[in-house]
Order: structure tokens, then sequence, then C-alpha cells
């Protein structure tokens, strides 16, 4: 874990201009009227309860376009991990983390695999983010997009990460990851004790 580290000038300016998001909440039912385990994070949203999303929805058909309200335009720089790299917007370079998608952690069982994949689908390409928080490590969080592919849902599609309901905002990384389950793609091929999840590999390398 990186520690936060100080913003420039710059980046504070880009960050005026985007709309501000709300943070989910532990426990219990979140904005979007979705229930989520903390510990296990599963989460459901019901339909019924939960309400319309703000602002655009993207689809492969409707990807983001650069200047579209709340979305950022850069280009690839440095991959970190598999759901975390660097981009430089607007001459800045920045952190950008995958939207409710957790990777394994590089020494983790299909670490080295996920950041691999992810460094696929962004190296060396043009990339619009569609903004939605900044995390504690300073971090931007997004949904990412290279032409008319969502990075995010590819990731979970190719079981090269997990399902990570903290900054989601509805149930299509869920279901992506099930379906992800049941045909046995990337980690999902793993022995069941070699499917460790993110956070609970983290937490126990804290604790050792």
């Amino acid at each position: 874990m990186r520690p936060v580290h100080r913003r420039s000038l710059g980046f504070l300016a880009l960050l005026v201009l985007l709309p501000l998001a709300a943070s989910s909440h532990p426990g219990g039912v979140d904005k979007n009227g979705c229930q989520r385990d903390t510990h296990g994070r599963d989460r459901h949203c019901h339909s019924e309860t939960r309400p319309a999303p703000q602002g655009p929805i993207y689809s492969a058909k409707h990807p983001p376009k650069a200047g579209d309200e709340g979305v950022l335009f850069g280009s690839f720089v440095a991959i970190v991990d598999g759901d975390t790299f660097k981009a430089k917007v607007q001459g800045a370079v920045m952190d950008f983390r995958l939207q409710a998608v957790d990777a394994p952690e590089r020494d983790q069982p299909y670490g080295v695999e996920a950041t691999s994949e992810l460094a696929k689908l962004v190296r060396s390409r043009e990339l619009l983010f569609v903004y939605d928080d900044v995390d504690r490590y300073g971090r931007i969080v997004a949904r990412v997009w290279v032409g008319n592919v969502d990075v995010n849902l590819e990731m979970i599609s190719r079981g090269a990460a997990w399902f990570d309901s903290e900054y989601a905002n509805d149930d299509e990384l869920y279901h992506a990851e099930q379906q992800a389950r049941e045909a046995k793609r990337g980690l999902w091929s793993l022995l069941q004790h070699k499917r460790v999840e993110p956070w609970v590999w983290r937490k126990r390398k804290e604790g050792s």
C-alpha cells in the first residue's frame, strides 16, 4: 500500500471540475439501495429500491467520449498491478484504480497474470476515465474505457479480478464475476485454497 502523495495544483484544479461522488458506506444498504456483507463483500441490489443511476449510462454501443461530463481523457504511462496503473491527463501523471475491481496482489496466486491482463488492455492506449471518486491513497477511482471496451468489465469477465462492492454502483460486474466463476476462467480455474480474496490476502500480510 502506498501512502497518499501530495497532489499537484494541476491535479487539484482538475478534480474541482469533476462532479462530487458520494462514498459507499460499510454494511447495510448503500446509496443505491444495495445490500452488502462488509466482510465477504457479497452484494445484491434490488432494482425496485435502487434509484435511477445519475449521469449517462455507457455501454459498448454508447461508450464515453472526451468532453462528456465527468470523463477524463489521457494516455497510458505505467502499469502498477492488476487494478491500478498510471496515466497522463492534461500533462499530469496520475494513479488510477479500476472502480469495483480488486485484482490479486502481485505476490499471490494469479497476481502476475492479472497484471499482464490489464497491461494487454491499456498499454500504449489512449484512455477514457469515467470518474467516480478518489480513494484514501489519492488514486482516482474510475470506470476505464479503451474505445468501446469497458476495461473494468473485461477484467472481471476474463476472471482476472474479483468484483469489489466498495465503489460499485450497480450489479453488472457482480454478474460478470458469477459467469467467470461458472466458466472457470482465469483465477477461477485455480484450486480453491489458492483463490484468496485480495482484501483477505492484504489483511493477512498486515497481521504477519
